[in-house]
């Protein structure tokens, strides 16, 4: 017979060969950002395009990512995923695009060019302009134990690591505010935004723990390399746990 911790050694063997089994990771053409709130009215339209976008993305490698904003909670409403984090890299596009204020719901693609988030013929006209621009530096990748090894090639621009830590669908239902009493799904919800890495372009390698992103409740992520910080996005790569 066998004993005890023979069979939960197993398991735990098990766990971890599935784990790496159906981690998918894949390098994305194009990253879509929607700036939106639960307490916007006029965010819904958008927040379902996001979804059309997640949904779609493993036939048209478009990563779609929803940064929650603060601003917007005195309305009556406290956004649940809302992060300081998120108004500043939206208000560091601001600088960076050169837009006269910040606003909801604003879609921004590949770092380049930004338009009210519920437009689908602008998405549609971005996506066409700006197709491959998250591929520009190929990446390689392997995994082993869990973690996630990414090599980096060299690079003639100076660029920030980005990690954002995804929930693939969150519905919430909004008890008060501008949306009050709707049931919305929210799509690859940015938990946790991190940067990595000030990368200088000289080759380099992450790796990322994905163990650590499961125990905290998450069920992908996306690595983002962004030149100076806030400019185009010339690589990113897509973490399915």
């Amino acid at each position: 017979m066998k004993s005890l911790t023979h069979i939960i050694t197993t398991l735990s063997l098990s766990f971890l060969a599935f784990s790496a089994e159906a981690t998918e990771v894949r390098q994305m053409d194009t990253v879509v950002e929607l700036y939106t709130s639960q307490g916007c009215s006029s965010c819904p339209p958008a927040d379902a395009l996001m979804g059309d976008i997640v949904n779609t993305a493993n036939k048209t490698n478009v990563l779609g990512l929803s940064f929650a904003v603060t601003y917007w909670d005195y309305i009556g409403w406290k956004d649940t995923f809302g992060s300081p984090q998120n108004d500043l890299r939206q208000t560091q596009y601001k600088e960076r695009l050169r837009t006269s204020y910040v606003y909801t719901p604003q879609m921004i693609v590949g770092g380049k060019d930004h338009f009210v988030g519920s437009s689908s013929d602008q998405l549609s006209h971005n996506l066409a302009v700006y197709k491959g621009h998250a591929r520009q530096l190929p990446l390689k990748w392997k995994l082993q134990d869990d973690v996630l090894e990414i090599a980096l090639p060299s690079w003639q621009t100076p660029s920030i690591i980005w990690q954002t830590d995804l929930n693939h669908a969150e519905k919430v239902s909004i008890g008060r505010g501008e949306n009050t009493g709707r049931k919305i799904t929210y799509h690859n919800v940015v938990r946790k935004l991190d940067s990595l890495a000030n990368w200088d372009g000289k080759p380099k390698t992450l790796k990322l723990s994905l163990k650590s992103l499961r125990e905290k409740g998450r069920d992908s992520c996306a690595i983002l390399v962004q030149e100076n910080g806030y400019g185009s996005i010339v690589a990113a790569l897509f973490i399915q746990l």
